[in-house]
C-alpha cells in the first residue's frame, strides 16, 4: 500500500476517533495547534484503527497538507489557553450548515442583532462577553465581511478564547473564531449530500477530489471540487427564508514532497429575505405601558417588514494562494497571499412603535450598500531547535494587509405602519430607492506587522510559551460629504505567555496571561466614526487563566476547566462636561469559569459538550448608573451538550441540549431576556460505508425564545424543524 493511499485511509479514520480534537488542526494547518505538526513529522510511521485496537491514530505527513497559516500555540492539549475544535464529524450528525449552528456547541458565546444600519445579517456576536464581528478568520485571515458564513468547504471550526491580538493583530478581546477550509487530498473520492425538511428546507451539496493516480500528471498533484447550494425557510418565523449558493475549486502540488503550494477560490452567493424582529416595547409607550422594556406581548412568527422593499444579497470571493518549503526536517517557510472582495445589498425594517399613544409600527429604513475587500499575505519561519538542554518549537513571522470598506448612503421611501398584533408583511410599497448625493462613507486600515513565538520544553513536564507582535494599524475613516477624513496610526506591542505543567502525560496544568487592543476604527464602516471616536487611542484588555486538561480515557476524551479575568482597563465612555464626546474612562471586567469535554467515552459513544459561568460587570464609567451593571447580551450561565451512541448494526442516534441564561440588552440594564432550554435529537442508519441516511429534529418541544438581540428589537430563534439527509460516497 503507497504512503499517500495509506494517509488517506487514516485520515479516514481518524475522523471517527476523538483524538482528533489533538491532532485536528495539525492535519488543517492550524494557527492555533502547530506542536502537534511537528509531532507528526517526529512520529515517522502511520497506524490505522485496523493495526491498533485503541482509539488513538498518530498520524504522519503533514506534507499532504499544505499549512495556509501559521501555528502559534502548540499542542490542545499543552496550550495553556482556552480552546474549542468543533469537527467536521459533529457538524455532520448536527446537519449544521452554516457558522451559526456550529457555534451553539461552544458555551460563552451569544448572537447580537444589528444597529446603526448593519442589519442582523452576517455573523454578528458576543465571545467571553465582548463583541466578537470582527474576529472571525478563515484560514488565519480575518474575514471583517458581513455575511451568514456556510459550512460546505469547512473541515472544521475552532474558538479560542481570551484575549488574542498577539496571535490575530487587533480585536480578539474575548477570543476569536477560526474555520478551516477543505483542501486537495491524494487520494480521489467523491462524496456529497441531499437534504430535505419541514417547514421547507432544501439543500445539496458535492465534494469531489482527484487524486494524482487518476489525473496521471504526477507532482503530487490533486484537485478538489466543493459545491452547495441552499434553499430554506426559517422555522417559526414568517415570510422569512434564505438562498444560499455556493462553489469552491482548489487545487495543489507538491503533495509528499518538500515544497508545496495551494490554489484555492471561494464564491458564496446569498439572497435572502431578511429579518429584523420583533420590537420592544418603549418604556415611554402608554398603551402598553405593563409591558414597559419587555419583549412585545405578539406571536413570535409575526413579521415586521416589507416584503415589496426589504431584502438582503450577499456575494463573497476569496481567492488563496498558499506555498511552503522545508529547508530542513526541522525548518519550514511558508507564505500565504490571499484576495477577498465581498459586496452587501441590503434593505431592511426595523420595527419601531410609530408613538407612544399607538401600537402601529413604523418599518424604520436600516440600509447597507457595501463592497469590502482585503488583500493580505504572511510569512513565516517554523523551526525546531535545541539550546542546551532547552527545545524549542519557535515561529517568527511578518504580514501586511490593505482593508478598504465602502458603504453608499442611500435615500429609501419610508413604508406605512402595521398593526403591532395583526402585521401585514404584503402592504403596497411603491417608492423608491436612490443614492445619497455624496453620501459614499469609506474607511480604510494598512496594517503592518511581525511576531515571534516559542515554546520551550524545559522538560517532558514543563513547558513555557511566549509571543510578542509589534503591529502598525493606520486606518482613515471618511464621513458621507465634505468632511475632511478622520485618520490615526497606532503603534501596538501585544503579548502572550504561559507556563504549562504535566505531573503525569495524561494530565496538564496551566497558567497564562496575554493582551489585546481595540483601534476605534476597527470595524471599518460597520461604525459610525466621529471625530473624538477616531482621536482616541485604542482600547486595551488583558487576561489572566488558570486551568487543568485531562487526557483520558486511553486517550479518547479531552477534559478541561478553566477560570478566567479579563480586564478592560480604558474602555470607551462618554465624556463628561468639558470633555469630548467619547474618552477613555470606562473600566470592563469578566470573570468566570469553563468546563469542557470533546471525545470518546466509549468506541461507539462520542460527545461535546461545555458550561460557561460568565460575570461581566461594568467596573467604572462616567455614567453613574451604568457602574455595576452587566454588559450588554452576555448570559451569566450557558451550556450545550450533544452525544450519540452508534450500534454495531450500523444504528446512531443521539441529541443534546442547550441552555442560555439572562442575559440584558443595554448598559443600563432596563431589558432582561430570559433564559431558555433546547433540545435536539439525531437517528441515522448506515447501510453501508459509502451510505447513510439522517434524520434531525431541532427544537424538539417547540420552544419560543430569543436568540439575537439588538438595541430595540430582537430575532426570535428558529421553531421545531426537521431534515432527512442522505449522504453518499463514490
Amino acid at each position: 500500500m503507497n504512503d499517500r493511499l495509506r494517509l488517506s485511509q487514516g485520515i479516514s479514520a481518524y475522523r471517527k476517533t476523538a483524538v482528533g480534537r489533538k491532532i485536528a488542526a495539525g492535519l488543517a494547518g492550524s494557527l492555533l495547534i502547530g506542536g502537534i505538526a511537528h509531532a507528526e513529522d517526529r512520529a515517522g510511521e502511520l497506524t490505522t484503527l485496523e493495526d491498533s485496537d485503541k482509539d488513538a491514530i498518530v498520524v504522519v505527513g503533514e506534507r499532504e497538507r499544505i499549512n495556509t497559516l501559521n501555528s502559534r500555540l502548540g499542542d490542545v492539549q499543552d496550550a495553556p489557553q482556552s480552546i474549542s475544535i468543533i469537527a467536521k464529524e459533529v457538524i455532520e450528525q448536527q446537519a449544521a450548515s452554516s457558522l451559526r449552528d456550529v457555534l451553539r456547541n461552544v458555551s460563552g458565546i451569544s448572537m447580537a442583532a444589528g444597529e446603526g444600519g448593519g442589519g442582523p445579517g452576517g455573523d454578528n456576536l458576543t465571545l467571553r462577553g465582548f463583541g466578537a464581528r470582527n474576529d472571525i478568520f478563515v484560514d488565519g485571515i480575518r474575514d471583517f465581511a458581513s455575511y451568514t458564513r456556510d459550512v460546505f468547504n469547512i473541515e472544521q471550526v475552532e474558538v479560542v478564547k481570551g484575549p488574542a491580538s498577539a496571535q490575530t493583530g487587533r480585536g480578539s478581546t474575548g477570543g476569536y473564531i477560526n474555520l478551516f477550509s477543505k483542501q486537495p487530498q491524494p487520494a480521489s473520492f467523491v462524496s456529497g449530500t441531499a437534504a430535505g425538511g419541514i417547514p421547507a428546507y432544501g439543500r445539496a451539496t458535492v465534494d469531489i477530489n482527484v487524486g494524482e493516480e487518476q489525473l496521471g500528471i504526477g507532482g503530487g498533484t490533486a484537485l478538489r471540487l466543493n459545491a452547495m447550494y441552499h434553499n430554506a425557510d426559517t422555522p417559526g418565523r414568517d415570510f422569512v427564508d434564505s438562498e444560499r449558493i455556493g462553489v469552491a475549486p482548489s487545487i495543489a502540488v507538491g503533495l509528499g514532497s518538500s515544497t508545496r503550494a495551494i490554489l484555492s477560490y471561494l464564491y458564496l452567493r446569498q439572497n435572502n429575505q431578511p429579518d429584523y424582529g420583533i420590537p420592544f416595547v418603549p418604556a415611554t409607550n402608554t398603551v402598553l405601558a405593563e409591558y414597559a422594556d419587555q419583549p412585545a406581548p405578539v406571536d413570535f412568527d409575526n413579521y415586521y417588514g416589507l416584503l415589496a422593499r426589504d431584502y438582503e444579497k450577499t456575494r463573497t470571493h476569496l481567492l488563496t494562494f498558499a506555498l511552503e518549503h522545508d529547508l530542513t526536517d526541522t525548518i519550514r517557510v511558508s507564505n500565504t497571499t490571499r484576495y477577498g472582495y465581498a459586496v452587501r445589498d441590503s434593505i431592511y425594517s426595523a420595527p419601531r412603535f410609530a408613538g407612544t399613544g399607538t401600537t402601529l409600527i413604523n418599518p424604520q429604513t436600516q440600509s447597507r450598500d457595501t463592497v469590502d475587500d482585503v488583500l493580505f499575505n504572511q510569512s513565516n519561519l517554523f523551526a525546531e531547535f535545541a539550546t542546551g538542554g532547552l527545545r524549542h518549537d519557535m515561529i517568527a513571522g511578518f504580514e501586511i494587509a490593505d482593508e478598504n470598506s465602502r458603504n453608499q448612503l442611500r435615500t429609501v421611501t419610508a413604508g406605512t405602519p402595521t398593526d403591532l398584533f395583526d402585521p401585514d408583511p404584503r402592504r403596497p410599497w411603491t417608492g423608491t430607492i436612490v443614492d445619497t448625493p455624496g453620501g459614499l462613507v469609506t474607511a480604510t486600515a494598512d496594517t503592518i506587522a511581525a511576531y515571534l513565538f516559542d515554546t520551550i520544553h524545559v522538560s517532558d513536564q514543563l513547558l513555557l510559551t511566549g509571543g510578542l507582535r509589534w503591529e502598525r494599524y493606520k486606518s482613515t475613516f471618511a464621513p458621507a460629504g465634505a468632511a475632511a477624513p478622520f485618520e490615526r496610526v497606532d503603534k501596538n506591542v501585544t503579548w502572550r505567555a504561559g507556563l504549562t505543567y504535566k505531573p503525569v502525560p495524561q494530565l496538564s496544568l496551566y497558567a497564562g496571561a496575554g493582551t489585546s487592543v481595540n483601534p476605534s476604527i476597527e470595524n471599518m464602516t460597520q461604525t459610525n466614526v466621529s471625530a473624538d471616536l477616531a482621536a482616541l487611542d485604542p482600547e486595551r484588555s488583558r487576561t489572566y487563566e488558570v486551568g487543568a486538561k485531562w487526557d483520558g480515557f486511553g486517550g479518547r476524551l479531552l477534559l478541561n476547566a478553566a477560570i478566567f479575568r479579563t480586564d478592560k482597563v480604558n474602555a470607551r465612555t462618554d465624556g463628561l462636561p468639558g470633555e469630548p464626546a467619547i474618552v477613555l474612562a470606562g473600566r470592563q471586567r469578566v470573570d468566570g469559569f469553563e468546563l469542557g469535554a470533546t471525545g470518546k467515552l466509549t468506541r461507539h459513544w462520542s460527545l461535546i459538550a461545555s458550561y460557561s459561568h460568565i460575570d461581566a460587570k461594568i467596573v467604572e464609567s462616567n455614567d453613574p448608573a451604568e457602574v455595576g451593571n452587566n454588559l450588554r447580551n452576555v448570559p451569566d450561565h450557558s451550556g450545550t451538550l450533544w452525544s450519540v451512541y452508534k450500534l454495531p448494526s450500523g444504528l446512531e442516534f443521539g441529541g443534546g441540549v442547550r441552555y442560555v441564561g439572562e442575559r440584558f440588552t443595554n448598559e443600563a440594564n432596563t431589558r432582561r431576556i430570559g433564559d431558555y432550554w433546547l433540545a435536539d435529537a439525531t437517528i441515522a442508519y448506515e447501510f453501508s460505508p459509502r451510505l447513510t441516511a439522517r434524520l434531525n429534529v431541532f427544537n424538539l418541544f417547540d420552544k419560543r425564545y430569543i436568540d439575537q438581540v439588538g438595541g430595540g428589537h430582537f430575532v426570535p430563534g428558529a421553531g421545531r424543524s426537521a431534515i432527512a439527509t442522505v449522504a453518499f460516497t463514490l
